[in-house]
């Protein structure tokens, strides 16, 4: 685990901020954020993180204290929404979002959490995090859910068995059959959408049909 050598501004400016305020160390980074520490191969704008405990109120003030100073350099301006069991940090121009920090309460945690470059926030393993992924895949199937775990197996990181072994442990299930259906419907929707016809560029198009190939003939074999 390292820390990526790009990251977007606002999150290393937000982070650099929070980090050494003890009240932080209730912050968990996850999601491609968390990924980009393992496996750097796209950017991201936002930050996705997970409450370690429930304990969050003086969390919350601390993360809105140090997004209303960013926003304040940056001529943006600050919002604050809740849904569900997520806040969400976010920072606007004429309205719109270009930056996000959103923390969620974790339903099952694998591994205890590391430190991560900004102390004393810490951030997940590589194994809780291939498990939320997985859990994104089943439950969502957005393309980058897809990409993200080929690009995982094509740097040898994980195989097809440890992701559903992970998938099983995140949801205490005995087996995957029914979560490898979902994903399958998710593949067929997204090759709908998207036929490898429509895609223009040459590149993006192999990259779409081997992922797609391997999902199909590896990844859901049963």
């Amino acid at each position: 685990m390292k820390k990526p050598i790009e990251l977007d501004p606002l999150a290393a400016k937000l982070l650099d901020r929070l980090s050494g305020k003890p009240e932080c160390a209730e912050i968990v980074l996850g999601g491609y954020f968390a990924l980009k520490h393992y496996l750097d191969y796209r950017t991201t704008h936002d930050i996705d993180a997970w409450w370690r405990t429930r304990a969050r109120q003086e969390t919350e003030r601390a993360v809105e204290e140090a997004m209303r100073s960013v926003g304040v350099e940056e001529g943006l301006e600050f919002a604050r929404r809740a849904f569900g069991d997520t806040v969400s940090f976010e920072l606007l121009r004429d309205k719109n979002r270009v930056f996000s920090f959103q923390i969620a309460v974790r339903s099952i945690e694998l591994e205890p959490p590391v430190a991560s470059p900004w102390p004393p926030i810490l951030i997940e393993t590589l194994a809780d995090n291939i498990g939320a992924k997985m859990n994104a895949l089943v439950d969502r199937g957005a393309p980058r859910d897809f990409a993200d775990i080929k690009q995982l197996a094509d740097a040898g990181l994980v195989t097809v068995q440890q992701c559903w072994n992970l998938w099983l442990k995140k949801n205490r299930q005995p087996d995957a059959s029914g979560a490898k259906e979902k994903v399958r419907l998710h593949l067929t929707a997204l090759q709908s959408r998207r036929p490898l016809e429509r895609i223009a560029d040459a590149a993006q198009r192999q990259r779409a049909d081997q992922t797609r190939r391997w999902f199909d003939t590896e990844f859901l074999k049963p």
